[in-house]
């Protein structure tokens, strides 16, 4: 079978099967010598679509990519054979699109050439093989023209020097070619016009896309782009556009020119083009150009700042300005609901940002100036964002899912919005909102009040908490004003999310507002489960920030937290704030006696649900289980002094019927959450080293039953806080679970197991014995027959995959060495074993590339020992011949040795000598 047949063979399986093996093979022909043969016999007419494309795909990546097989004397026959094939008549548009590409490609490498003979540009070399003397040949033309920039990029990407140049100098014929193309063509022509005024706008369009071409060029076709823009732009009342793909190109072109990087060191130039847009977009005011404005607004934000700041000096430049940021509250103030009815209302956010925020880069009185010209542009922005953002009344009004996303965000930003706002307007925009909230509000929409709410809440971090003339007055209105009762429960939800983000400003002023505010709260945690989420959001605000004022408050308090628990979801959100918020509680009550009560009310129920939920099946109670213990987790988090021993003391026997059930302690979920529950105990505890002891025969009877990472942690917290205990209290508990450890480590290296199937588990291992050897090595020297098993289990780990895993055994190897002379007996014994692992890494023994952990072991070694070293190194490159070669070669075995201070040089020998290693072996 010839070469022919068997690519049409080939591509039909490929098309109608999707079969790999005859893709891998096509490939294969795409890249071989004889493809510059029979690509031209697969082009003909009488082959399958399918075959011609596949033709015209090898003909542009030969052209593009292997140039260099084509002999210089073959050239004028490859452009012929290139210009009959675009040339032909009725070629489908995909697969003229490749082989206007192929060509470009082929202009782009003859332009390239070393050895030219004549003078011209780029665009020259395509005018002399493609004349335009016919509608048919400027289409080829401009076809081919929109490809060359790309193709030529492609050929000198690594000679930037020669690619500006020659693109530069390109440019200024293509910008003369297109602006006659324009004036040929406009953008109401029909047919085959059409198409050709469609061709020019896309080649503009790839041009304009290399970047920084000359600006004075660039402006012989900026006009034109407006004249498309201001035809092929949509109406803002939302008719359908008919241009939707010439909308998008002009739209692309022109924000390309009007973000130029150098558009700014051009003002004279800057202004007429930013004069000649927004006069075009006010006289087509029916049409929305709000992306093109906000690009150049937001790129230029500063200079049409000053302009407005210098409203005496230019009269051209202010009304400019002027004119561009009422067409942008145009779109902000668009009317209709944000996505459903509208959805250009969100396009100008980052221009309000910016235009607020180049505020603060002008010098007095410019500033001041400023501030004034911008006040009443950000009140009515304000005003805007206020209606706009407000919520649907309904749920259909909403729309859909995605509606629904749209429009979170689009809140998001708005309010973000309205903190810039209150960077410009201060207390007129506090004014504003004491205002809306003033109005006799059972004759307003409840979403008005809730988009005033919203908006207040937005401006609490910028407030501060000095601010005390318009927050005393918000705060009585929304306390006092607001019939809750008349409102659906939305209006609640947001208030409670409002008072909690002021919980600071708050605490700092309690009286009259704390009361109130913790009985609104309250409210919010009893209404319902919509209101509940924001309620404990503030509440837990609230005991934050206000802790000190909460003595005679907490009682209520704590009795709504403990009615409100069994409502909502354990672990979930609510439960896990609202736990916070009682253990802060708790702390403020005067007396031990009232904090029991409480504390039976709170952690008793978790307590109480969990003992219930381990009589139930694993399968069915775990998540239940695991949310109680996080809720006590966090609870442990906040509660201080004497409490905590009474809430590790009702935790303890919670522990001890998961440790002893046959089931439970086996559950990784499951010990993870306690362990993670105890380890927090610790610092909730006041005498920790005699309150705590409990917890050591927990950690050991669980270990025994199932080692689990989350127990080694707690491990590492006991020894810290136990380590100089007299009675020698953690030893026995350290020997016990080290030993169990290392026997399973030994077990899976005896039946060849895969150590990295337990990598999580020696890496809290290894920084257990880290911690050790790095803060109390004397702790080691208690069970030395461990001591050399602990190394191995270090070296094995060194050489795992998994990055943290190795980075453990790098780190606990290097305070292992470091210890001298504590642990330096046990180190020579293994030193030529661990040299020899190390260089079977760095060499490819292992996957990773990181060789921190190598080189802080080396370090380690090159500072105690550095003789024994040397010994190691060349005793281990004699048993590795192929490292040996390379080290030897450039000089690696040195520069290793030499390093002795310098971490981050001696991981870069290692990573260059792998690097070599690998090239050597061919990995």
């Amino acid at each position: 079978m010839d070469y022919v047949t068997a690519i049409e063979v080939a591509v039909k399986q490929f098309y109608s099967r999707g079969d790999n093996d005859a893709h891998s093979w096509l490939l294969q022909m795409q890249a071989s010598t004889e493809a510059w043969q029979f690509v031209w016999q697969l082009l003909g007419p009488t082959k399958t679509l399918e075959v011609q494309f596949f033709a015209a795909t090898t003909l542009h990546l030969k052209i593009s990519k292997q140039w260099n097989e084509v002999p210089e004397v073959e050239y004028p026959q490859l452009q012929e054979r290139l210009l009959v094939s675009v040339r032909r008549p009725n070629t489908p548009p995909f697969i003229l699109v490749k082989l206007c590409q192929a060509l470009a490609a082929y202009v782009a490498n003859v332009y390239g050439r070393g050895n030219r003979t004549k003078d011209g540009s780029l665009v020259d070399e395509l005018f002399d093989i493609l004349p335009y003397d016919s509608p048919p040949a400027l289409e080829l033309l401009l076809r081919v023209l929109s490809t060359l920039p790309v193709e030529y990029e492609r050929r000198n990407e690594l000679k930037r020097a020669k690619l500006r140049e020659a693109i530069f100098n390109s440019w200024c014929q293509t910008a003369w070619f297109l602006q006659q193309v324009f004036l040929l063509y406009k953008p109401d022509a029909q047919n085959d016009s059409l198409m050709l005024y469609t061709l020019g706008l896309e080649c503009a369009q790839s041009w304009l896309k290399v970047g920084h071409l000359p600006l004075d060029v660039t402006g012989q076709i900026y006009p034109h782009l407006l004249v498309a823009a201001a035809y092929y732009a949509p109406s803002r009342d939302g008719v359908d556009n008919e241009n939707v793909r010439n909308w998008e190109i002009v739209q692309d072109s022109l924000i390309m020119i009007v973000t130029h990087c150098e558009l700014y060191k051009r003002p004279q130039t800057f202004w007429e083009w930013a004069q000649s847009l927004v006069s075009m977009a006010r006289e087509h005011s029916g049409k929305d150009f709000c992306e093109i404005l906000t690009a150049i607004g937001e790129t230029h934000s500063r200079t049409f700042l000053i302009a407005l700041a210098l409203e005496n000096e230019n009269e051209t430049h202010v009304w400019t300005a002027s004119s561009l940021i009422e067409l942008l509250l145009e779109c902000s103030e668009q009317e209709g609901r944000y996505p459903t009815e509208e959805a250009r209302s969100c396009i100008p956010f980052g221009f309000w940002y910016a235009l607020q925020d180049d505020l603060s880069t002008l010098d007095q009185p410019l500033e001041n100036r400023a501030l004034q010209v911008l006040k009443p542009i950000y009140f009515r922005l304000a005003q805007a964002l206020l209606r706009k953002s407000a919520l649907p009344a309904s749920q259909s009004e909403g729309g859909d899912a995605e509606d629904r996303e749209l429009f979170r965000c689009y809140r998001q930003d708005a309010a973000d919005t309205l903190d810039y706002c209150y960077s410009v307007l201060g207390d007129d925009l506090l004014a504003l909102l004491g205002q809306r909230l003033s109005q006799t509000l059972e004759d307003v929409p409840w979403t008005y009040v809730e988009s005033t709410l919203h908006a207040f809440r937005a401006l609490a971090e910028s407030v501060g908490t000095q601010e005390y003339c318009y927050i005393p007055a918000l705060l009585d209105l929304i306390l006092g004003h607001i019939p809750y009762h008349l409102y659906p429960e939305e209006i609640l939800a947001c208030v409670c999310s409002t008072l909690g983000a002021y919980a600071e400003w708050i605490g700092e002023h309690p009286e009259p507002w704390l009361a109130k505010v913790l009985q609104l709260v309250t409210q919010g945690l009893t209404k319902g489960t919509m209101t509940v989420p924001f309620a404990s959001m503030a509440l837990k605000d609230l005991a934050r920030e206000c802790g000190p004022h909460l003595a005679s408050y907490a009682p209520s308090i704590l009795h709504t937290i403990s009615q409100t628990l069994p409502n909502v979801a354990p672990g979930g959100g609510e439960g896990l704030r609202l736990m916070y918020a009682a253990g802060k509680l708790l702390n403020v009550l005067p007396f031990a006696e009232q904090q029991l009560v409480h504390l039976e009310a709170t952690l008793g129920l978790c307590v109480t649900k969990m003992k219930e939920l381990l009589e139930q099946p694993l399968f069915t109670a775990r998540v239940g289980v695991t949310n109680y213990l996080k809720m006590a987790t966090m609870f442990f988090s906040t509660v201080e002094g004497a409490i905590g021993k009474a809430v590790l003391d009702g935790l303890l026997p919670v522990f001890n019927q998961i440790i002893t059930h046959p089931e439970w302690s086996q559950d990784n979920a499951t010990l993870e959450a306690m362990h993670m529950c105890a380890q927090r105990s610790l610092s909730a505890l006041r005498y920790p080293e005699t309150e705590a002891r409990p917890l050591l025969l927990i950690l050991s009877t669980s270990y025994k039953i199932w080692p689990h990472p989350a127990a080694l942690n707690l491990l590492k917290q006991l020894i810290v806080l136990f380590g100089r205990d007299p009675e020698n209290v953690i030893g026995p508990v350290l020997a016990e679970i080290s030993l169990i450890t290392l026997n399973g480590v030994k077990a899976c290296r005896l039946v060849q197991g895969d150590l990295s199937d337990w990598s999580d588990l020696m890496e809290a291992y290894l920084s257990v014995l880290a911690q050790i050897c790095k803060k109390n090595a004397r702790i080691l020297l208690q069970i030395p027959d461990q001591i050399p098993d602990m190394l191995q289990c270090g070296i094995a780990c060194l050489t795992l995959p998994e990055t943290p895993t190795a980075k453990a055994a790098g780190n606990f190897l290097h305070h292992a060495i470091m210890q001298s002379p504590h642990l330096q007996t046990f180190v020579q014994p293994i030193g030529q074993e661990l040299v020899s692992a190390i260089l079977h890494c760095v060499g490819g023994g292992t996957s990773h590339s990181n060789f921190d952990p190598h080189a802080e072991v080396l370090l380690a070694l090159n500072k105690t020992c550095p003789e024994w070293t040397a010994q190691w190194l060349r005793a281990g490159l004699e048993n590795q011949k192929g490292l040996a070669a390379v080290v030897l070669q450039k000089d690696i075995l040195t520069r290793i040795l030499r390093e002795r201070t310098n971490r981050s040089k001696l991981c870069e020998v290692l990573k260059e000598f792998s690097i070599q290693c690998r090239q050597e072996t061919g990995l």
